[in-house]
């Protein structure tokens, strides 16, 4: 009985202490739900991102092997050179390539971000550095060029050419001033370390000019403008995410406040910085009369502000191809010798001749070329008793072809050969005559030739050249008869030309033209005299004008 009612009480204890816990706890939620409601919200951040700006983002460099045409003599030390460059620098860290031997040519690489990509894979650099060092004959071309590992690209490049000093010393001096003119291509100054609250680190320091009180923009890109043949980084736009005031500067870093920006939180780790280094014009210019800040007053006003001024724009450089246009006089010669009557030959000294010729440039080393040249004249009729007396020709020539370049000094419009192989038609119709004099001819074959280009100046305002083509297994038709069974045949071209530059995108030329096309002819054709020999031959003194877009 005791027990059970000391059991009794315990439990009525315990009721009662576990009823009051809840309603504390009741209490407690609720005073804490009204505390939390009367808190201010947290406004939330806005984060700006941008593939193009993700991409062109820059922390970790490598150095790709150098190569030179000297048996290593500058490779080697300007490798090593870009290296110290590149380590010596705060604004991004020097990763070793690991890779001893480039997989293609520097031009293949270039015009291959795949191959770009595959020798990068095994790398954590998110861009290399390619140094290529040639001798020429005017001296040393060098050249450095810039890929990002995220699409093999290249995004800039710096060049010089017919360096005439050969002392390493200077070569590398030379190519430090290059290094630093290269780095100043990418697209902003430097990147935010880290941001707390509104203050926020910068990887740029006295070394880079930034200063105290100084004002610098944060930016994003947001696209790319590139080069349509070279695919070399033109220009980006870019929008303004904020402003930052530099509050203190080191050697390599410095710190700031951010004074504005376009939403809360817009600015954050790794976002670009633009601005360190602005832009100074000098002393204004006005168009108060008398002034001495006038600019009417200048030697160039008409330019802009005379009676008839025209906006000033630039001419775009040419990337994709040229068209050209030429015309010829020419003098000609057309022979056939026939059993049982002799050699006939019809001359003319003077006939007119057009041509219209198009190229293609798929890259700096392929190309696509076409030819179309027409020409008319006539001539007398060398048979006796043959009619009519005048004979008139009208000569058609085409060819398709590909070209490759083979550039002496990496550079495009500079001097460099060109092979080229493809398809040749050449046609001189002439008319019928009683008894038969000539015959219409038709040759066709497969192009090979060889051509020169060389730029006289590093300005290459004047430029010679010249080309040799064979037509290989050609063929030989005619009509309305033939002058034999069978044919062996040989054609063979030569031209030379002088170039002059008279615009960014137009040339002058002038050229010297020769062209033989002879057959030896075996058999008996449907002709009531068969042929032993045939033969067409053309000189010709031309001038046109090429426009390359």
């Amino acid at each position: 009985m005791w027990i059970t009612r000391r059991f009794s009480k315990n439990v009525a204890f315990a009721t009662a202490t576990l009823s009051v816990s809840l309603v504390q706890i009741f209490y407690a939620h609720v005073a804490l739900a009204q505390n939390t409601s009367e808190l201010p919200k947290q406004q939330q951040g806005a984060a700006y991102t941008s593939a193009v700006d993700q991409r062109l983002t820059i922390r970790k460099i490598t150095v790709l092997p150098a190569s030179d045409n000297t048996d290593g003599i500058y490779a080697r030390p300007v490798e090593n050179l870009i290296v110290e460059l590149v380590k010596s620098s705060h604004r991004w860290e020097f990763t070793d390539s690991k890779i001893t031997s480039l997989p293609a040519t520097p031009l293949e690489l270039e015009d291959s971000p795949k191959q770009v990509q595959a020798a990068l894979s095994g790398n954590e650099a998110d861009a290399a550095i390619l140094p290529v060092i040639t001798r020429g004959p005017s001296g040393l071309a060098i050249r450095l060029s810039l890929f990002m590992k995220t699409d093999g690209r290249m995004i800039a490049q710096e060049m010089i050419r017919d360096h005439a000093r050969y002392e390493l010393a200077d070569v590398k001096a030379v190519t430090a001033n290059m290094y630093k003119r290269l780095v100043r291509t990418i697209p902003y100054d430097g990147l935010i370390l880290s941001r707390q609250g509104t203050r926020v680190t910068l990887n740029l320091g006295k070394a880079d000019g930034i200063r105290v009180d100084q004002s610098v923009s944060v930016i994003q890109i947001i696209s790319e403008n590139r080069h349509p043949k070279f695919g070399i980084l033109i220009s980006t736009e870019k929008e303004i995410l904020g402003q930052v005031r530099v509050l203190k500067v080191d050697d390599t870093l410095s710190f700031g406040v951010i004074t504005s920006e376009k939403e809360r939180g817009a600015i954050q780790r790794l976002a670009k910085i633009a601005g360190v280094n602005p832009v100074e014009y000098g002393e204004a210019q006005s168009l108060s009369p008398g002034s001495s800040t006038d600019i009417r007053n200048r030697a160039d006003a008409d330019v802009a502000f005379g009676e008839q001024a025209k906006e000033w724009l630039p001419i775009k450089p040419p990337a994709f191809g040229q068209v050209g246009i030429k015309a010829s006089l020419g003098t000609y010669t057309g022979s056939t010798n026939l059993n049982g009557v002799g050699s006939l030959d019809a001359k003319s000294d003077f006939f007119p001749m057009l041509g219209i010729n198009a190229e293609l440039w798929l890259n700096p080393q392929w190309s696509v070329l076409a030819d179309v040249t027409q020409g008319i004249l006539s001539a007398s009729n060398p048979r006796g008793g043959s009619s009519p007396s005048t004979l008139n020709h009208a000569m058609s020539k085409y060819s398709m072809a590909l070209g490759y370049n083979f550039l002496i000094r990496d550079e495009f419009f500079g001097p460099k050969f060109q092979l080229k192989a493809g398809i040749n038609y050449y046609r001189m119709f002439v008319d019928d005559s009683t008894p038969e004099s000539f015959t219409t001819v038709n040759y066709n074959g497969y192009l090979l030739g060889l051509g020169l280009y060389f730029p006289l100046s590093d300005f290459k305002e004047w430029a010679v050249g010249g080309e040799f083509i064979m037509t290989l297994f050609s063929k030989l038709s005619e009509s309305p008869v033939t002058s034999g069974s069978s044919s062996s045949n040989t054609i063979n071209e030569f031209n030379l030309f002088v170039e002059r530059q008279i615009a960014v995108n137009l040339k002058a030329r002038v050229a010297l033209d020769f062209a033989l096309y002879s057959s030896n002819i075996s058999g008996t054709g449907t002709r009531v005299e068969s042929a032993t020999t045939l033969s067409q031959r053309h000189t010709s003194l031309g001038a046109g004008i090429i426009y390359q877009f």
